[in-house]
């Protein structure tokens, strides 16, 4: 009877002992398995998404030229830089279609047989049709140069739908800014261009806008022409006026009759600034040149704030600073016998297009 109350004792006691132990051992904090070391080649930069399932993002581009392409090289170089691609953050289908039909039908394949978080639509064609197929995944569109004329959005401050991007307007502004760094005496301007080129007065207008601002303060004088017949009138009255630099907008009629502008400009010494770089090569003095890949880096950090940010495109204001490259023509320099200085050739970019 002792003997096997002596056992009944025992037997508690084990029970109690392995009873602590399986205690002790439940309540013992949990030890994580060590990571294995990364090799330099292996690390990848830290996101806000880290812990997120990686983002899918259609790339859709219709044509095929430098300026379309370079937004492409921004946007992806942009991510890649940041950490997003090549880390499993972010996967990227990319459509590169020329035939309208056919690019068309790829964003319908994208939307229907795809997970889509995001459509990078890269000019206007790519815009207008992601924006008619889908209103509820975020479009970010690059190089389209008025979205709210194209009706894109509601208004370029607050887009109101989903979709908002990085636009390519003429830089204006920039053009204007220039001439502060090349002829800092300079204080009359005027601009030639087509009246009844919307497009073109829209331009001379926004410049002048920048040209008379407070922290400018030049003095602006238009010239508009209705037809070629009247360029040589209004070179003439830009003389007797004392212009100082000519302002030609991108304007279909001026480009065509760029010779008589030209020689006016050398034999008189008038510098002209001109809209782009197809004007700059007829024998322009110089011109801001929109830097497209800027347009694709800004597409892409819009894009982060979307995805990863969860910014809302209805909200997200159109962007339109974007960086330009300013270009001058090497021989209107030397036929207008100007020499620039060390200061000033620092910031430019001498082009021959001989």
């Amino acid at each position: 009877m002792k003997k096997h109350a002596v056992t009944i004792i025992n037997i508690v006691l084990v029970l109690a002992i392995i009873s602590g132990i399986a205690l002790v051992i439940f309540n013992a904090p949990k030890r994580e398995k060590q990571p294995e070391t990364a090799t330099p080649d292996e690390v990848v930069v830290a996101s806000p998404n880290d812990a997120q399932k990686p983002f899918n993002i259609a790339i859709i581009q219709h044509t095929d030229n430098e300026e379309c392409n370079a937004c492409y090289k921004g946007f992806v170089h942009e991510l890649t830089q940041l950490g997003y691609i090549n880390s499993g953050k972010i996967s990227i289908d990319y459509i590169l279609e020329q035939d309208e039909e056919k690019c068309s039908k790829a964003i319908d394949e994208i939307l229907s047989f795809t997970k889509c978080d995001l459509i990078y639509a890269i000019g206007p064609f790519c815009a207008k049709k992601a924006a008619e197929k889908t209103t509820d995944i975020p479009i970010v569109f690059g190089a389209v140069s008025e979205p709210e004329k194209e009706g894109l959005v509601e208004s370029n401050e607050v887009p109101g739908k989903n979709i908002t991007g990085v636009s390519s307007y003429t830089p204006c502004f920039e053009q204007i800014d220039s001439i502060m760094l090349l002829f800092p005496k300079a204080k009359k301007i005027g601009a030639i261009f087509c009246g009844t080129n919307e497009a073109s007065v829209t331009q001379a207008l926004v410049a002048q806008g920048e040209a008379e601002s407070d922290e400018i303060g030049y003095t602006y004088n238009t010239y508009p022409v209705v037809s070629s017949d009247e360029i040589s009138e209004k070179l003439e009255e830009m003389k007797e006026d004392g212009i100082e630099v000519i302002y030609a907008p991108i304007d279909s009629m001026i480009y065509e009759n760029m010779n008589e502008v030209v020689s006016f400009s050398e034999s008189n010494k008038i510098p002209i600034i001109c809209g782009n770089e197809e004007m700059l090569k007829k024998g322009c003095f110089s011109t801001c040149n929109i830097n497209y890949v800027s347009i694709g880096t800004k597409a892409a950090d819009m894009t982060l704030d979307i995805l990863v940010h969860n910014a809302k495109p209805a909200n997200t204001p159109v962007i339109y600073k974007y960086d330009c490259d300013l270009l001058i023509n090497k021989k209107s320099c030397e036929n207008l016998g100007i020499t620039l200085s060390d200061s000033v050739k620092s910031d430019v970019i001498m082009k021959s297009y001989e």
